[in-house]
């Protein structure tokens, strides 16, 4: 047992069986009290199974490794994301309400945006016509109105709104219910699902087959949420449902002031309000801030008073708040104080040599980052920018290919993705999808195909279609073309672009990911293996060598010894579309999550100018933020 304060013991060693909400300020350990209170519910019932819900997939492999003493952890507790526990009933459970079997995600925006286009296809509506879109002009509207349509059908899946709610709600678009629907179709003719059903299935699932959910209630005694105050209503209910009236030991934990993702539907009264309400449990407050030094709690509780209460023996740490002329100086300036702390090395504040790896950039959004890149790059300061856990698109044409077709070898009704990959191979569209042999079709016509290495290309289509989906052996197919690309001659590809680089790095990236899908042991399916990739299961731990550049959002549960928070003005940080209390509130926690990312020293910097999106240099405003730690 690791020393725990009395605050955070009693939590750990509460009444079994109770629910409990544990409001959790910054550095206060929320994460060892979490792993602690799974550990004495394994070690103090007898077979009782946990669900332990993380808001990530960085948080719940570090509360693995945590546990990994446990020899019963893996038969005992279920360790996930809430997107990871309802995908998994989905696919065993989504028969049940009709759903087709080997449905898979849709997780890139313009997939989604292609499906709603074929719907209102299929639906007779003229599309131009439907997107005020008749001329040059209007038509510029048109991806923003698209978009406006699809963030609407993420709130209806948020919100998990009744169709009698969604005519209420959408009372001045009469069509809206329809072309939702038509959207909803079109998605589960395609075989697929868009990341907001997986929720509302799981959900409906759960509701209306109780004979399911009784299988998990009568596993699974006891369910731990971390992040709560960033729930949303479909996640919450999710929860609910699945507890129904027998699981009543539900502890969850989180804080209000760093509930920042309001754009997803949101809100800490999930924690706050109904979950007291609904389950009547017992509070319990953490405030005391281990982690960060006297310095950083300062500046913390200048924007949000009380929040924060030193501990014991607490380092003093340092802070500085800088102005800068424009965005160049504010990134010549941040490479300078880099460099002067690297020249340090050593400080009895920081643990071991001072490096580029103790250190994060934080912003609020990437675009601040653009002059520091350049400026880093300039002084040969080596740097990554962070970026979150889903898979980036491959950029290769091996890579492409090879993506593309586990898509349509899982389920060739996937006439989306298997558009993609036509286009990519410089191959006619088929007339008809669903054939099962669609691969090995598409690798006799691309061997007449005008691309590069076109044999390579139908090899790999024929290896795809035989694979054998529910035991796929990938380390043949990926020794097979490893041999197959490193033996090219490097002169027949591009030069330009680094090709065949690209290729064997998306191949070995591809390698990577399933070695760690069976490391982790989610599956043996071809299936399970994309969606695991959909939901950013078996994305590389993050281990930059550089300085690394984080958004707050990407930055949320992770912490640095020193931090620079820069960009800070008003228009950037708040950011210009916040308008309303509530809006503003959460740009608050988000300036507070920056701050509190800082163990020990605090770098805060702003420019008086910035030059615009259309050219011109303006004059900038000083953060509200900024003002307030300044008091």
């Amino acid at each position: 047992m690791l020393n725990l304060s009395k605050g955070q013991e009693a939590v750990v060693h509460a009444e079994i069986g109770l629910p409990m909400q544990v409001l959790a300020a910054a550095g206060s350990g929320k994460t060892r009290v979490l792993t602690e209170r799974v550990r004495y519910l394994i070690e103090n019932t007898r077979k009782d199974g946990i669900i332990a819900l993380t808001f990530s997939n960085k948080a719940a492999e570090e509360m693995q490794i945590r546990l990994a003493d446990l020899d019963v952890l893996s038969e005992r507790c279920w360790i996930a994301t809430i997107h990871a526990v309802a995908q998994r009933i989905l696919d065993q459970y989504g028969h049940t309400i009709g759903l087709p079997s080997e449905l898979h995600i849709y997780e890139r925006d313009l997939d989604q945006k292609t499906v709603f286009l074929q719907s209102l296809r299929e639906s007779g509506i003229g599309i131009d016509d439907f997107l005020n879109a008749g001329d040059e002009k209007t038509r510029k509207n048109r991806d923003r109105i698209i978009h406006n349509y699809l963030e609407q059908f993420s709130v209806v899946k948020r919100e998990l709104l009744t169709e009698e709610e969604i005519k209420e709600k959408y009372t001045s678009n009469e069509s809206f219910l329809s072309v939702f629907q038509a959207y909803q179709g079109a998605l589960v003719r395609s075989g697929g699902l868009d990341f907001d059903d997986i929720l509302v299935y799981a959900h409906r699932i759960l509701m209306e087959q109780s004979w399911c959910a009784n299988i998990y209630r009568a596993k699974y005694k006891h369910i731990c949420v971390d992040e709560a105050q960033d729930l949303n209503k479909a996640q919450y209910e999710f929860i609910k449902v699945l507890c129904g009236d027998q699981i009543k030991s539900v502890m969850m934990v989180g804080d209000p002031n760093q509930m920042i993702y309001g754009f997803n539907g949101s809100s800490s009264d999930y924690l706050c309000k109904l979950f007291l309400q609904d389950f009547s449990a017992q509070v319990f407050e953490l405030k005391e801030n281990y982690r960060s030094s006297k310095a950083v709690i300062s500046l913390a509780n200048k924007l949000k008073p009380g929040s924060q209460v030193e501990a014991d023996f607490v380092l003093d740490g340092q802070y500085e708040i800088h102005k800068c002329q424009n965005e160049e100086d504010e990134a010549t300036w941040i490479c300078n104080k880099v460099n002067e702390l690297l020249c340090q090395k050593i400080n009895i504040e920081i643990e071991g040599d001072i490096s580029l790896t103790n250190m994060v950039v934080i912003a609020r959004n990437r675009f601040v980052f653009l002059k520091l890149e350049k400026v880093l790059g300039e002084k040969g300061i080596p740097y990554s920018l962070k970026k979150s856990e889903r898979q980036a698109e491959p950029s290769s044409l091996f890579g492409r290919v090879l993506d593309l077709a586990i898509r349509v070898r899982l389920n060739p009704k996937d006439w989306i993705d298997g558009k993609k990959l036509c286009t990519a191979l410089k191959i006619s569209v088929p007339s008809v999808w669903g054939n099962d042999n669609l691969l090995l079709d598409m690798a006799a016509a691309v061997r007449h195909s005008a691309i590069s290495f076109p044999d390579i290309q139908a090899d790999l289509l024929e290896e795809i279609q035989g694979l054998d989906i529910e035991k796929p052996n990938i380390p043949r197919l990926y020794d097979r073309f490893k041999t197959i690309i490193q033996g090219l001659n490097d002169v027949n590809f591009p030069k330009e672009d680094n090709e065949l680089e690209r290729s064997l790095q998306e191949l070995d990236d591809f390698r990577n990911c399933w070695t760690t899908f069976k490391r982790k042991g989610l599956g043996e399916s071809l299936m399970s293996f994309r969606n695991a990739i959909a939901l950013g299961q078996v994305a590389e731990n993050y281990d930059p060598t550089g300085l690394t550049l984080s958004t707050v959002h990407t930055m949320k549960g992770l912490e640095k010894d020193i931090v620079f928070l820069m960009g800070m003005c008003e228009g950037v940080f708040p950011d210009y579309r916040a308008n309303t209390r509530k809006e503003l509130e959460e740009e608050l926690n988000s300036a507070f999550v920056a701050i509190t990312r800082a163990k020990r020293w605090i770098f805060v910097s702003y420019p008086l100018q910035r030059i615009m999106p259309w050219g011109s240099s303006k004059s900038q405003t000083v953060s509200r933020f900024v003002t307030m730690l300044q008091k």
